[in-house]
């Protein structure tokens, strides 16, 4: 990591991570710390990469819902109200018909 800058920053799901790093793993040998978070991926990411980039598009459809946002709920897929409240952070208030429409998203795309 020596010598390298950060150019770009962006959330991305674990869905993502886990198919940059297999991608990665079939070039070279992964680090410690990849190699962990490749384990991590793949025994937590509840979704397809498919599954999980088509969520993704429909949730920003959603006013109000940020990136980081729209990347925590494609990570853990709440399925009831009261785990989306808690994902959701307090500057954004978001009505019932879009809380809705975001949990049977998550129902639809849900494995």
């Amino acid at each position: 990591m020596i010598g390298e800058k950060l150019i770009s920053q962006k959330p991305v799901s674990l869905a993502d991570v886990k198919q940059l790093l297999a991608d990665r793993k079939q070039d070279k040998d992964l680090s410690y710390e990849q190699d962990i978070t490749l384990k991590y991926a793949k025994r937590f990411g509840k979704n397809s990469l498919a599954n999980a980039q088509k969520l993704e598009a429909e949730l920003q459809g959603i006013e109000g819902l940020n990136p980081e946002t729209i990347t925590k709920v494609v990570d853990i897929l709440p399925d009831k109200k009261e785990k989306l409240q808690l994902l959701i952070p307090k500057e954004v208030v978001l009505n019932e018909a879009a809380m809705q429409k975001i949990l049977d998203l998550c129902k639809k795309y849900g494995k």
